[in-house]
């Protein structure tokens, strides 16, 4: 029954701090609006992510009919021929300087640059006629190994190559290349894959509020004055806990809505986003008691609160890949720094939720390392708010 008194308290403290309730309901929402004008849906299909250059430099051959032929300007011609339900594959765009394409790949401009080489159609047509040729044709794949698009734009153009060779030596069998992707990847945009890490962030903002909260009690004497009623530091806490937690269930729904409302199309339970989150949320809570144990006044709770959200969300996969920094091998699974914060976890299990419309059992180990990490965390955090600042034990 306290613990309903003070869950009621806090609420009523909430709604009288109205830019703060407001800030944590819409913030996210708004960052989801400015996900969406950055990386929001297109007419353009996958072309606009997989930007091919092309250097031609093929020199033709002369066929039987004396008629010069271009076998790199059919390949050209393939390329941009290609569609993905019913949207070009590839944007292909031709080159006649590798330099200046080359400074393109660079500044990520362009996914990958395809150089012809000259006498691709004379060995083309050598292959062909069955003469056996000095040079094998090869064409050269230019771009940064590190970056992703240059990834799937090279893997995309394998089928393509395979395809062409086939027809260019005359096998009529010649393989049809038809790309099918995992349900909910093959039109996904960053917004698709954004919203999850946006949920995210909105739900880490407990720590910041709940810092300013447990300040405010101690400061303004809360604290002592609840001593005289025998209240025990559980129902304290706990009363805190479901005030955010209640703010949270509202949130969740906000920001999802407000994703949907812009294109995005949830495949999973709304239920499991929810416990995703309420997980996370017991976390955010738990660093919010940590930064109030060391704070002062509420200025000091709002700064060391922010400085704890920055790596807690940026040092994640939370809103952008991170690169991959192998620690160690447990159970077939490679372990990184970033699997020790449970915002890695959080994001990725609602992504999961979201766009593949993964179940429960999917998510076997995620969930299992967001609880172990936010039980851990709001243990700790309410342990050294009490020695610090209640001791009602």
């Amino acid at each position: 029954m306290k613990t309903l008194c003070v869950m009621r308290k806090t609420l009523h403290e909430l709604l009288r701090e109205r830019m703060t309730v407001v800030l944590m309901l819409v913030f996210p929402a708004l960052l989801v609006g400015f996900y969406y004008v950055s990386f929001g849906q297109t007419s353009e299909g996958l072309s606009k992510y997989v930007s091919v250059l092309v250097l031609n430099l093929d020199a033709g051959s002369e066929d039987s009919g004396a008629e010069t032929s271009n076998a790199g300007r059919t390949f050209i011609r393939l390329l941009r021929d290609a569609e993905y339900e019913g949207q070009p594959l590839f944007d292909v765009a031709e080159v006649d300087q590798r330099p200046a394409a080359e400074v393109a790949l660079r500044e990520h401009k362009a996914s990958l640059l395809v150089v012809i080489p000259a006498d691709f159609s004379a060995v083309l047509q050598d292959f062909a006629a069955g003469v056996e040729a000095g040079n094998m044709a090869q064409i050269t794949l230019v771009g940064a190994p590190e970056a992703d698009e240059y990834v799937f734009a090279r893997s995309l153009l394998g089928g393509f190559l395979r395809q062409f060779a086939l027809q260019a030596a005359g096998r009529e069998e010649s393989i049809d290349v038809n790309y099918r992707f995992v349900p909910g990847t093959g039109s996904m945009s960053d917004f698709d894959f954004g919203v999850g890490g946006v949920i995210v962030f909105g739900i880490a903002f407990s720590t910041l509020i709940a810092a300013e909260l447990m300040v405010r009690e101690h400061l303004g004497g809360t604290l002592r004055r609840l001593r005289l009623t025998r209240l025990r530091a559980f129902e304290l806490l706990s009363g805190v806990t479901l005030t955010l937690t209640v703010v949270a269930m509202i949130q969740v729904p906000v920001t999802l809505g407000s994703a949907l409302l812009m294109g995005f199309s949830n495949r999973g339970s709304l239920a499991l986003i929810v416990f995703i989150c309420l997980l996370f949320n017991l976390s955010a809570i738990g660093l919010g008691l940590l930064v109030a144990s060391f704070s002062r006044t509420p200025a000091d709770a709002t700064n060391l609160a922010s400085a704890v959200l920055v790596p807690l969300v940026f040092l994640s996969d939370a809103l952008y890949p991170m690169p991959k920094m192998s620690l160690f091998t447990w159970a077939g699974r490679v372990i990184q720094p970033y699997d020790f914060l449970p915002t890695t976890h959080a994001a990725a299990a609602i992504r999961q939720v979201t766009v593949y419309g993964a179940g429960a059992g999917d998510l076997i180990f995620e969930l299992a390392a967001l609880t172990l990490l936010s039980a851990g965390i709001y243990i700790l955090g309410v342990l050294l708010y009490h020695r610090r600042r209640m001791k009602l034990f």
